[in-house]
Order: structure tokens, then sequence, then C-alpha cells
């Protein structure tokens, strides 16, 4: 891997002003409970999901460089592995390491993830990135309709990091609030029906930030239009995509956050899936199509929204209640979400995921099919210890 060779001889650099070694070891322990159902009789599973970060940084002058490498043992009672964690989807990665590490059995397995590996060159009013990189060129908060580039699940529990995509990307400063982006995004084997490409260019016009992407992959063209703002008190962010192509869909989000006091905060965002669809028989079918494996689509409905409220109980614990509904098939996926913060370093997270939807439909010759996006899922309950050096 030539990133690979980029970054041994940055390591081997003596002249380095700065070099950092930081991480976080984080254990999850989650129960899934399935509702007995005259279709389905599942006994309870329990899962230890385990992630270990490791991130070498170093700086000198004009040029810095990350090396980030992730290591997931996950053990779980049962043979499948929950949605609430995400092993890193590598369609836009050129080359990659083996994604499991070591496991024989599907239940217990090993994971890594090389997330990070770039070098980046700091001219007078430009940067120039090399490598695996994290990359987000959207607007809104929760889905956001530019975001191509291997979003997270809403069920994924660790989303600290985004998930790094090979690229070379190059940002130049028209001043301190406006640039222009461009970049090219390497997929499988480097091969060009695999890659893709894009132009963004951000400014700020009377306090408002406006993002225009244009986006080339998979022989689709996504164009895209992003803002956010303040509305009296209010934050405010709308963003617009279209695709072209293959396949032809809009996306929509927007949104609204405000601070109701000192210590509590509200959000709402609505979002449009023009790659949805409202039948959820056809969702099982929509998961080979462009939008889902090169485009970024998560979701399956047509139209969604997403209220969330967090409170900070005292200066060492914060508690965040949130909701997924989805507007088309009526199901709906509640989040409870409480973090202590124990000491500096250490942290300790209780949460709790409910859903509620149809989980079949029964066609008239008999046949079983899934009744809504999130009603066939089991409720959870977890707890997350995380340690940071």
């Amino acid at each position: 891997m030539p990133f690979l060779l980029l970054a041994l001889f940055v390591l081997a650099e003596p002249n380095l002003a700065e070099i950092r070694l930081s991480g976080y070891a984080k254990t999850t322990l989650l129960v899934n409970k399935v509702e007995k159902a005259p279709q389905i009789d599942f006994s309870t599973s329990y899962e230890a999901q385990n992630n270990f970060r490791i991130m070498l940084d170093g700086f000198q002058n004009n040029l810095s460089w990350e090396v980030h490498y992730e290591m997931n043992p996950i053990f779980s009672s049962q043979t499948s592995l929950s949605s609430s964690f995400e092993s890193g989807n590598s369609a836009y990665r050129a080359y990659d390491v083996d994604k499991i590490l070591s496991g024989s059995e599907r239940k217990n397995k090993t994971y890594q993830n090389l997330d990070r590996l770039n070098i980046q060159f700091q001219f007078d009013d430009s940067d120039l990135t090399i490598g695996r990189q994290s990359l987000d060129l959207g607007s809104a908060r929760m889905i956001k309709p530019t975001d191509i580039f291997l979003p997270f699940n809403l069920q994924t529990l660790n989303t600290e990091y985004r998930i790094g995509v090979d690229a070379f990307r190059y940002q130049k400063h028209l001043s301190e609030l406006s640039e222009i982006d461009v970049g090219v995004i390497f997929g499988r084997e480097g091969k060009s029906k695999n890659s893709a490409a894009y132009l963004r260019i951000q400014t700020n016009f009377r306090g408002a930030d406006l993002k225009v992407s244009m986006i080339e992959y998979a022989r689709q063209t996504l164009y895209s239009f992003g803002i956010e703002t303040a509305i009296k008190e209010s934050g405010f962010w709308f963003e617009l995509a279209d695709v072209k192509g293959d396949e032809h869909y809009t996306l929509v989000s927007l949104g609204f956050d405000r601070a109701l006091s000192e210590t509590l905060f509200a959000q709402i965002e609505y979002h449009h899936n023009g790659a949805g669809t409202d039948d959820p028989v056809a969702y099982t079918q929509k998961v080979n199509e462009i939008a889902y494996t090169k485009g970024g689509v998560t979701l399956f409905g047509n139209d969604y929204l997403f209220p969330s409220i967090s409170a900070q109980i005292s200066p060492l614990f914060n508690i965040s209640v949130g909701a997924v509904f989805n507007l088309t098939d009526k199901s709906a996926f509640v989040s409870v979400l409480g973090e202590w913060s124990a000491t500096e370093n250490f942290y300790i997270d209780l949460g709790w995921y409910h859903f509620s939807g149809r989980d079949f439909l029964e066609s008239p010759s008999g046949t079983l099919t899934l009744g809504s996006e999130y009603g066939l899922n089991s409720d959870m309950v977890f707890t997350t210890l995380k340690y940071y050096f």
C-alpha cells in the first residue's frame, strides 16, 4: 500500500517537532430482549462489543500525518451481530487490511480497521491531504444528504470517529470562512468504476454558512446545496441533494435546535428519503441499489422525523433522549442515554433502545414479509465503559 510506505517514511523522519500518542479503550455490554410472537421465539441474547483505538499523530511546521488503528473483539451469545456494531464498510477504500482478524465462529470474532493513514501538506492558503482520512461534506445533523462516504447506521453505538476513506483532497482557503474543496476518493482496487470525485464551494453570507457540492460516483451525479444559520435564538439547517444517473432520487433534510436553558438543549430534524419506498415489502430489495451500496443511504422509508433533547443534570452527568420516527410505515426507534464522567479520563454510559412497529405482514398466499423498518428489532439495554489516554 503506497500510503503505508508514505507513513513509514514520515515516522522515520527525525526532524518532526511533535509526535503524539493517544487512544481509547471501550467495552459495551448489551442485552437484546426479543418479544415473543407467533412467528419468532428467540431467547434473550447477550453481546460484548470491545473497541481499542490507537492514534499516532505527527506535526512539523507545514506537515502533519495520522495513523489510527482499531481492534474490535466481539463476543455474542447468538450467531449474528446486532446492527449496533459498525465493522466498517470498504466501498471507498482502494486496498484494506483483512476486516476479520480472527474467529472461526460467527458469534465470536475480532475485527480490525486501519482507519487513518494520511499525510497533510499545509501551505499559506491551502491544504493537501493524501491517504485514508475523514471526509464530511454535509450540513444537516442526523441525516446528511451529501454524505455518501460511509455514514454510520443510526443504531451504531460507537460513532466517535467517522470511517476513513482513501482520498486525495485539496482545500483552497479563500477567506476565513470560505474555501474551495476538491477531492478524488478511491474505491476497490482504485478502479474508476468504484471511485468518486467531488467539488465543494463553501462561503459565509450575512452570517449563514452556504455549501454547494457536486459528486460523481458509480455513473451517478449528486448536486447538493446546504445552509446553516441562526433564526433569532434557534439554529437552522437545510440540505438538499438531487441525484441523477442510473437511479434518480432526491434527499432533503431540515431542522432546528435551541438551548431552552443553560442545561437543556432540544433539536428536531425532518428527512425525506427519495431513494426509499412506501412499501415495507420492498425494503429488503433496496439494499442492492446504488443508493445503498455506493450512495450512503441507510434508511428504507420515505419520510422521517428525528426529535431529541439533552440535559446536563450535573457537571459530571448528562442525559439525552432521542427518537427516529419512520412516518411512512409508522415504526419507531427511541433511545435514552446517560453519561457519567467518573474521572478525568474514565466515563460510564447507560442506555436503552426501544423499537416499535409491525414485525411481519402476511400475504394472501400465507408468505411472511417484513412489516416495518424497526418492528422486528429487539429492545436493547447496554452499558459502556470508556477510558481515554
